[in-house]
This record gives structure tokens, C-alpha cells and sequence, in this order.
């Protein structure tokens, strides 16, 4: 059976919450690295303090190669799976970018053709066989760097996921399924799915848990559900960096030592024409 949680990251994060570091939960980035880039030399971090990405990492913007080169590489940076990780893993290939099948149509429907440009862009001036072997094997590398993040993350106050949890089901018994693809069922739950834990999860745009509530768009979301302790019984990150233009496109962390939240406004300009005309030719 798959691993779902990875202890030593885990166990990482608690030491630094212990110890009165910063631990900073980012929503869903979607390719837009410069955005992420802003966002995290606005959290001015220490080589103690960690990032936790709520998955999601990819797709829609242009900059999805650039935004996991820099997960991979910087030791402070945690990441979990969401649910477009899921699909770039299953879909991926310089095979299936020549000839797509239907599932790999849909991602590239879903922003995937983005991400695949970001990986054809950074090798484009590489040297003929030499160049398609190293983008091949570099696909290859961050696939199954990806297979293996974790599906959620369990602190001593905390969980960090995607999606969410079915609140039917136990939470040892959760499938990677509910993890990185439930929405409604876990946002209306009405008991807190852990009485000791605040859920803090992106997937989920704040805009669609803000109901007729425009001017709240752009916000995290609190649950009006609480635990015990007072705290939110979840939060939601996903403040929908890939916003159409004139909307509110913002990257959201939030600190779980102190609870502030820092936001920055997407800085990448808005191309809808130029994505959409790519999606239809191709």
C-alpha cells in the first residue's frame, strides 16, 4: 500500500514549530514562479524557517519547470501532492506530447499544454540528441519526484493537504483519491474532521467558499466549524493566483507559528488569448 505521509518531513516541521520557527503554508501556485519567488522574499525566511506548498505546484502558468526547480532545491521548501501533480505524473512523456491520448488531452486541457511549453522553453537551445536525452531524463527525474511527495502532512496542531478529508471516512483511513480531489464534502462538514488539528488546504479557489460574496474574493477562507482550542477547524489557501484579468489573483502563506497571512498579487501578466489559442491549435 502507498505511503500517504512522510514522517521525516514531518518531523522536520514540528522541530521547527518547537523550537519557535516559522512554518508558512502557500497555496496553490500553478506555474506562476515569478509570483512565488515575490511571495517568499516577502517572508524575509531564515534557514530555520520552512515552506510547506499545498500542492498543485503546476499547470495554467507559464513558469511550471522554473517553480519545481526551485521546490527541488531549496532544502527548506516541503511540498505535498495535489491533484494536477497527479496528472502530470500519469500524462507526461515527450512520447505523449507527440501523440497525446485522451487523459493526456484533458490535462493539457486542464493547464498541463502550459506546463509541457515550460519544460520544451528551458531546453529549447540545448544541442539535438544531447538536449532531448536531458529533457527526457529530467521529466523522468521530476515525475517520480512527484509520485513520491506526500499526500498530507500531520503535525501536533495541524494538517497540511491538498484537497481535504471525507469526513465519513476515519482519518487513517483516507485514500489519496479524497486527499487530492475532494471539495464540497469536506468543506460543508459540520464536525471538525480532527479535534486536535486545523486542516489547512488549498484546491479549492477561496472565490467558490466565499458564496455570493464578491468582495471577499481573494481571501483565505476560515471554516465556521471550530475546534475546541477556538481555531478554525480549517483554512483554505487557494486565494487563485491564476485569476482572469481585473479579478483578484493573489499567492497566500500562512504563518502556522503566529497565524499572519501575507499575500502578494500575481506579478506575471494575465495572457488569456495567448493560452487559450494554444489549447485549441494544439
Amino acid at each position: 500500500m502507498k505511503e500517504l505521509r512522510d514522517e521525516t518531513v514531518e518531523k522536520d516541521l514540528q522541530n521547527c514549530l518547537d523550537a519557535g520557527h516559522r512554518v508558512w503554508a502557500v497555496g496553490d501556485v500553478h506555474g506562476f514562479g515569478d509570483s512565488l519567488h515575490l511571495l517568499l522574499q516577502n517572508l524575509h525566511l531564515s534557514s530555520e524557517d520552512r515552506v510547506v506548498l499545498l500542492g498543485d505546484l503546476i499547470d495554467r502558468g507559464p513558469s511550471s519547470f522554473d517553480v519545481i526547480r526551485l521546490a527541488r532545491s531549496d532544502p527548506r521548501i516541503h511540498c505535498v501532492k495535489g491533484n494536477h501533480e497527479s496528472m502530470m505524473v500519469k500524462n507526461f512523456s515527450l512520447e505523449k506530447i507527440e501523440r497525446p491520448d485522451e487523459d493526456a488531452r484533458m490535462w493539457f486541457y486542464h493547464g498541463g499544454l502550459e506546463t509541457a511549453a515550460s519544460y520544451l522553453r528551458a531546453f529549447a537551445l540545448a544541442d539535438g540528441l544531447h538536449g532531448q536525452v536531458h529533457l527526457k531524463n529530467t521529466i523522468e527525474s521530476d515525475i517520480q519526484w512527484m509520485d513520491e511527495l506526500p499526500a498530507h502532512l500531520v503535525l501536533a496542531k495541524w494538517r497540511l493537504v491538498h484537497a481535504g478529508y471525507h469526513p465519513r471516512r476515519s482519518n487513517d483511513h483516507q485514500g489519496e483519491e479524497d486527499l487530492l480531489w475532494i471539495r464540497d464534502a469536506f468543506h460543508k462538514a459540520k464536525e471538525p474532521i480532527d479535534a486536535l488539528r486545523t486542516v489547512v488546504f488549498g484546491h479549492t479557489p477561496t472565490m467558490g467558499l466565499h458564496p455570493k460574496h464578491e468582495a471577499r474574493w481573494g481571501e483565505v477562507w476560515y471554516s465556521p466549524v471550530l475546534l475546541p482550542d477556538g481555531r478554525a477547524s480549517s483554512i483554505g489557501m487557494d486565494t487563485c493566483v491564476f485569476h482572469k484579468q481585473n479579478q483578484p489573483a493573489l499567492l497566500s502563506a500562512l504563518d502556522l507559528q503566529t497565524l499572519e497571512v501575507r499575500q502578494i498579487q500575481r506579478t506575471e501578466p494575465w495572457r488569456e488569448d495567448d493560452w487559450v489559442r494554444a489549447r485549441l491549435e494544439h
